[in-house]
């Protein structure tokens, strides 16, 4: 490994014989001077280890976790599989009810078929396909089937109300997210709150200030059940508007909201109510009127792992569990656990999420890239693959690995504080493929300079292999 042994004798990066047996084919490659390391190697066609250091060592893995959930929901739910929320209709109370199925991407942009304007005149079609020109009474979302604990045990506080940290809700809606306007003045002088699209339906307290930066550093502070939210921070300075995002509290009675405005503008006068329900509340006697699918599987999970999106994964989480028992977060991440145990040899996982986002998850790059190679020989490999990330191309490995030739990684980054990971299939000069992964942790250093030090490791495989 030339490349690494000269950077050696430049003290950036280490790379030297370890001391284990050579009967365990091992290398010590140093990314951080302070922090945790765990890295495999592994040629998919043969099984030969090409670089072990720390390969059992289980560490915080952040949105790499994505991959374990993501596979697992093709392995279980299959590529085709689709979210159905269904509308139906009750003649005799004038009620139309919402049957949330925990699509996470009703009112997404990133759709056409799931874009708000769109998805509501679908819907108002239907009722008016159906003799239905008006509605005395309520709109009743049923929210039941994800009746439990709305948030994971395993986050952290500065994480929920951001739209980050959006969870899964039976019906989610514009991917569970609001937009803050900011207005700043001068450096140190408090910001306005202009405005909040669409209303999360809180009150909230400012406490954040202008700041001579061009970074965002505001969050917002709130659960549900808080009466009044609170954002805090700096943003920068003399901005007429500057936009953050937060967590809708409620997305079930928003999109409730805007349902029924869109039908009042649109020639179906609703006279009833918005009302959000978290038990069964359908008696078989009304009539289905439409039924919502999903943008299949496929896409889905291509939104999970080129967009790194976490409500989306959670959304996958949740639905794993329901489909072994309850969909919530623990027998969902109870089911990531036993699937994967059944098939991997040694592996020991935590999950808390299917995102990553908490701090708590922990798995190995051993793990890992047992993972890859498993899903290499998966019926589901192809769209597995297809829902990767591609070095110089496209998702959050667009600018990675810039001086190679594009497309020559396909796989997952994955970051939070202290944390920096990079995952998938490698391929070499020689026309090998390496499966790999790459895990380090509480490291002080710049993201920078530790990205580069993964870039130069899976570079020098490129071309030495």
């Amino acid at each position: 490994m030339k490349f690494l042994i000269g950077l050696f004798l430049c003290s950036i990066f280490v790379s030297c014989s370890s001391q284990k047996s050579d009967e365990q084919n091992e290398t010590f490659i140093l990314l951080s001077k302070n922090g945790y390391q765990s890295i495999s190697v592994v040629d998919i066609q043969t099984g030969k280890v090409i670089v072990a250091d720390n390969q059992n060592q289980r560490l915080t893995p952040a949105s790499l976790t994505k991959l374990f959930t993501s596979s697992s929901a093709l392995e279980i739910l299959g590529a085709e599989f689709c979210f159905n929320t269904h509308l139906y209709f009750s003649k005799q109370d004038q009620v139309l009810y919402v049957q949330g199925a925990g699509d996470p991407t009703l009112g997404s942009a990133r759709f056409e078929e799931t874009v708000p304007g769109n998805l509501f005149r679908k819907l108002s079609n239907e009722l008016i396909r159906n003799g239905i020109k008006s509605i005395d009474g309520d709109i009743i979302i049923d929210c039941s089937r994800y009746n439990g604990l709305v948030y994971p045990s395993k986050r952290i506080w500065e994480d929920m109300a951001n739209y980050y940290g959006a969870v899964p809700s039976a019906l989610s809606y514009k991917e569970n997210t609001f937009a803050m306007t900011l207005r700043s003045s001068n450096v140190g002088e408090k910001c306005q709150i202009v405005n909040l699209e669409p209303n999360p339906g809180v009150e909230f307290q400012c406490n954040v200030f202008g700041a001579n930066n061009k970074k965002d550093s505001a969050y917002i502070y709130g659960h549900p059940n808080m009466g009044e939210w609170y954002v805090s921070g700096t943003i920068p300075a003399n901005r007429k508007a500057f936009k953050i995002k937060g967590v809708l509290p409620n997305p079930a009675f928003t999109f409730g909201q805007d349902l029924k405005t869109y039908l009042n503008d649109n020639g179906i006068d609703v006279m009833g109510r918005v009302r959000v329900v978290n038990n069964k509340v359908l008696s078989g006697n009304e009539d289905i009127i439409y039924t919502h699918n999903s943008p299949g599987l496929n896409k889905i999970i291509g939104v999970v792992n080129q967009n790194s999106n976490n409500l989306y994964a959670d959304h996958l989480l949740f639905e794993l569990g329901q489909s072994s028992k309850l969909a919530n977060w623990d027998e969902g991440t109870h089911l990531l656990n036993s699937y994967w145990q059944a098939r991997l040899p040694g592996f020991k996982a935590q999950f808390y999420d299917g995102s990553g986002l908490s701090p708590f998850n922990k798995f190995s790059a051993n793990d890992m890239v047992s993972l890859l190679i498993y899903m290499d020989k998966s019926n589901a490999s192809v769209d597995f693959r297809k829902s990767l990330s591609v070095s110089g191309e496209k998702g959050t490995l667009k600018r990675f690995l810039k001086e190679e030739k594009a497309g020559s990684v396909i796989g997952k980054s994955g970051s939070m504080t202290g944390v920096l990971g990079y995952s998938g299939y490698l391929q070499t000069d020689s026309g090998r493929e390496l499966a790999f992964c790459v895990l380090v942790n509480n490291f002080t250093e710049p993201f920078s300079e530790i990205r580069a030090n993964i870039e130069s490791l899976l570079s020098e495989l490129i071309h030495e292999n």
